[in-house]
Order: structure tokens, then sequence, then C-alpha cells
């Protein structure tokens, strides 16, 4: 198994990474694409990559986004991750069940690091309710955080 940090990305640092590929999250798109770190994906992730980026709100807003131009990215992502086909575990998130695919892939893809800027799953290292417990107790060497501090933390060490 690689040494590489193994990350997921929320569709919100996705989003992020795409429309402004100097910024943090596109930093770390980049970082993904070279493959110095091991973007994991799943139907479900890619499904939920797809529904939000293609969203006729989101294409309006950013003209450098089109749907050829997600697909192309959502290509070519997985095919420099490490693509489940199947995920088995399942993780209850009432709170937001958008989240539930990304949580249920950080279990089966062994996942070190979240990235995001949800603050559901930011909470999810410090809340006290049972949701939080119970995600601590499956995903204790999980680390959720913010691009940047993902890449504060991560080019020092690695660039």
């Amino acid at each position: 198994m690689s040494d590489l940090p193994r990350v997921i990305l929320d569709t919100n640092t996705l989003l992020r990474g795409f429309a402004n590929r100097d910024c943090a999250s596109g930093q770390i798109i980049s970082l993904c694409e070279r493959r110095n770190l091991l973007l994991l994906l799943s139907r479900p992730v890619i499904a939920e990559y797809r529904r939000v980026l293609g969203a006729a709100a989101i294409l309006r807003r950013n003209p450098d986004i089109t749907s050829a131009n997600v697909e192309l990215v959502l290509r070519r992502l997985r095919y420099v991750g490490h693509f489940l086909a199947e995920t088995n575990a399942h993780f209850d998130l009432a709170r937001d069940r958008d989240d539930e695919p990304f949580l249920e892939l950080d279990i089966d893809g062994s996942a070190t690091h979240l990235i995001t800027n949800d603050n559901d799953l930011l909470a999810l290292a410090s809340d006290h309710d049972d949701a939080t417990k119970r995600f601590r107790q499956r995903l204790h060497a999980l680390r959720v955080l913010r691009p940047e501090q993902f890449i504060r933390e991560y080019r020092p060490k690695r660039l």
C-alpha cells in the first residue's frame, strides 16, 4: 500500500478547485492529478460531484465550468485516483444525508484526510452528539481539514 495521503475531497472542495486552480482547493486537485496524493473515489461520490457541479445554478455562475468540462475533470480524477467500485460501509448522518457517501468512502478506503469546507463535516472531529462519537470511534485516524490547513501541513513535508 502506498504511503501517500489517502484523501477524499468533499464536493465544495472540488467545486472551488475547479473554479480557481490557484486556490488551496485547486492546488490539492493538482497534487491529485500529479499523483502526489491518492484521491479516493466511489460511484456515489462521483454521482454527487456530477449532480452538484452540473447544476444549472453552478453552470450559470461559473462560465468556465461546462458540462463537458465537468465530465473531463471527473474522468481525469478517476484515472489518477483510486476508485472503489463498491462501498460496503454504512454510516448514518441524519443531519446531512448527502455527506454519508463521503464518510462511507472514508471507512472503506481507509482515508487519511477528508478535505472540506463543510461545517457539518468539520464538526465531526469535535462535536459531542451520537453521530460524531460514532465517527471518531470508526475513523479515529482520519483528519478532517479545510483545504488551506491541508496545504499548510502537507506542502512543507512533501514538496
